[in-house]
């Protein structure tokens, strides 16, 4: 299979303001040093893999803890500026009733080209009788509006030409006396336009694995769901098992009754009965999320942030070969982020161990700019041979 994205361009997202990368492949790893962009280009990939979902995008900005405030924080002194957290998403974190430009999130590659722009325009705002309830958005603002009432700011989508305005909602709006009174309250990312559908959605899984995925087992349940007595059980068992051989089985328990959260159990050969997996520490548990999200992921994409959190060195070969060889059996693509040499030589040796190509895309920051430098397998084997710095 050609990689399903070949190439992926990124303007004006976050500290992205121009980004483009070609040559892509099959496995993908992304290193860079701080705030070069890592992790923001696996949110540009979740962003234009789920159509720009509010759920997703809301997950984002939580995941960084962007949502600023609640929907009781009327009191808030600076509502027209930090109640649109949404600005962070946008480069140089502009006021968004300012008309920042759009950001583009463009790809090439199989099954076809995308590209993805999310805007902010302002719109009218359509009232009930008394002249005062917000009730919807309008006609767009053209031009300057200089009554005092410049209109609504609001998030305009366009996926592959295909424009959808998504408004940003209020609440506590009862107790407002004016529409400028309603601004004041807290504003919540969400589809509440009267154009609610977001259209098609892209048919391709994207499966994310966040940074701290594996501290907690609780959470995979519905990905260990889908997986559980079908042919890629043994898959997920035979990633445990480049920890500890001894492991012969795993499964997801609670749910119901008593126990309401689910917890995942391993059985191995030198233990009397199962065990939680916590028991084994960290680097099983993240490696078990990683593969689970992997199995999950079939035909589409595979996103890891920070690949090797809790994982000791003397594993991340076998973890990489293995994600290497389910990738290609399970027609995925998959990009990771890292800033680790461990996990950098890892990768190296896993890359050429297979004919399947790998990688390396290394985030280097000029002023403002963000410059990407991409190293094919011989490049990469040469630089971790010579130790050249690729961090």
């Amino acid at each position: 299979m050609n990689p399903r994205i070949a190439s992926l361009s990124v303007e004006r997202f976050r500290a992205l303001r121009e980004v483009r990368i070609a040559g892509l492949g099959r496995v993908n790893l992304i290193t860079g040093r701080n705030n070069t962009g890592k992790s923001s280009l696996l949110e540009a990939l979740r962003i234009l893999f789920s159509s720009a979902s509010p759920a997703v995008v809301r997950s984002i900005l939580d995941e960084r803890e962007e949502d600023l405030g609640s929907a009781g924080d009327s009191d808030r002194s600076d509502a027209m500026d930090g109640l649109f957290h949404l600005s962070t998403l946008f480069c140089g974190f502009p006021q968004l009733f300012e008309n920042p430009g759009p950001i583009v999130i463009e790809t090439t590659g199989d099954p076809r080209p995308m590209r993805l722009t999310l805007g902010v325009d302002r719109f009218l705002v359509r009232t009930a009788d008394d002249g005062m309830t917000p009730i919807g958005l309008g006609e767009r603002v053209v031009g300057d509006d200089s009554s005092g009432w410049p209109g609504l700011p609001a998030l305009v989508l366009d996926i592959d030409g295909r424009e959808q305005v998504l408004a940003l909602t209020y609440y506590g709006t009862s107790k407002a006396t004016s529409i400028l009174d309603a601004m004041r309250y807290h504003f919540q990312y969400g589809d509440t336009s009267p154009q609610a559908g977001l259209g098609e959605r892209l048919s391709l899984p994207c499966v994310y694995v966040g940074p701290y995925a594996g501290k907690q087992t609780s959470g995979l349940g519905a990905l260990w769901d889908t997986i559980a007595l079908s042919d890629c059980e043994p898959d997920v068992v035979d990633a445990l098992r480049i920890v500890d051989p001894r492991i012969v089985a795993v499964s997801m328990v609670g749910g119901d009754g008593a126990r309401k959260q689910r917890t995942a159990i391993v059985r191995a050969a030198n233990l009397p009965r199962p065990v939680p997996l916590r028991t084994y520490g960290d680097g099983l548990n993240r490696l078990f999320g990683i593969v689970l999200s992997l199995v999950n992921a079939k035909d589409g994409l595979l996103l890891i942030d920070e690949f090797e959190n809790g994982m000791h060195h003397s594993v991340q070969f076998d973890a990489w070969r293995a994600i290497f060889r389910l990738a290609a059996r399970l027609n995925i693509q998959v990009f990771a982020t890292s800033h680790s040499w461990d996990a950098i030589e890892a990768f190296q040796k896993a890359a050429a161990a297979t004919s399947e190509q790998g990688v390396l895309v290394r985030l280097t920051r000029k002023g403002e700019q963000i410059i990407p430098t991409v190293y094919c397998e011989e490049d990469l084997r040469v630089a971790t041979r010579d130790r050249i710095e690729v961090r």
